[in-house]
């Protein structure tokens, strides 16, 4: 079990990551709408609740984007350059859904790039609660769940993507993503065999 000094985890062994599930990529008018990953959101709710009632770190981590789009991935900066910037600070489309809002205690990080190590203080934090397991969740497969996936790997974290809670564009991209990465030696599976344990 965790500790906590006022309702703020200062240990646990587990943490979930929640990955771009911000209301852009729900968003159908969105440069960066993923249609699937709506479809995921009441299975996240179900798993979170079950990761903080185990006393589970729950770690949100935000693509957020200056206005110019200076520091966007270069095959997306057009969207910026066209007039149609995307995940802003403090817009509503860089918010989580309601149902999977942030909660007290829960922490948040934001990033530029697929992976969410990259130019974050994501292993800081991970490292400061006492992290071994990293359970993933978010969207979407062969970008930012993937290399945050390889990057925890090669951290030497216990990475565990959690298959329903996770998204592709399509089940075909989400399939060969997860042959890859169980050959990699990344645990693929879904929050039943998760939560019976």
């Amino acid at each position: 079990m965790g500790s906590k000094i006022d309702g703020m985890l200062t240990q646990a062994e587990n943490a979930i990551l929640v990955i771009d599930m911000q209301k852009e990529w729900l968003t159908p008018d969105a440069p960066v709408f993923n249609a699937n990953a709506f479809a995921t959101i009441s299975t996240i709710k179900k798993f979170l609740e079950f990761g903080r009632a185990n006393d589970w770190a729950v770690i949100y981590v935000y693509r957020i984007h200056r206005v110019s789009g200076i520091d966007a991935d270069m095959f997306r900066r057009h969207f910026f350059e066209e007039g149609h910037p995307y995940l802003l600070p403090g817009s509503m489309g860089s918010e989580m859904p309601d149902e999977i809002a942030p909660q007290r205690g829960d922490i948040k990080i934001t990033k530029q790039r697929f992976s969410c190590f990259m130019g974050t203080d994501l292993e800081i934090v991970l490292r400061g609660l006492g992290v071994k397991n990293i359970y993933i969740t978010g969207t979407q497969y062969p970008n930012c769940i993937r290399t945050t996936a390889v990057d925890a790997m090669s951290r030497d974290y216990n990475t565990i993507i959690v298959t329903d809670c996770c998204s592709a564009m399509t089940e075909e991209v989400a399939k060969a993503n997860m042959f890859d990465m169980k050959n990699m030696g990344i645990t693929c599976i879904p929050t039943s065999e998760i939560m019976q344990e």
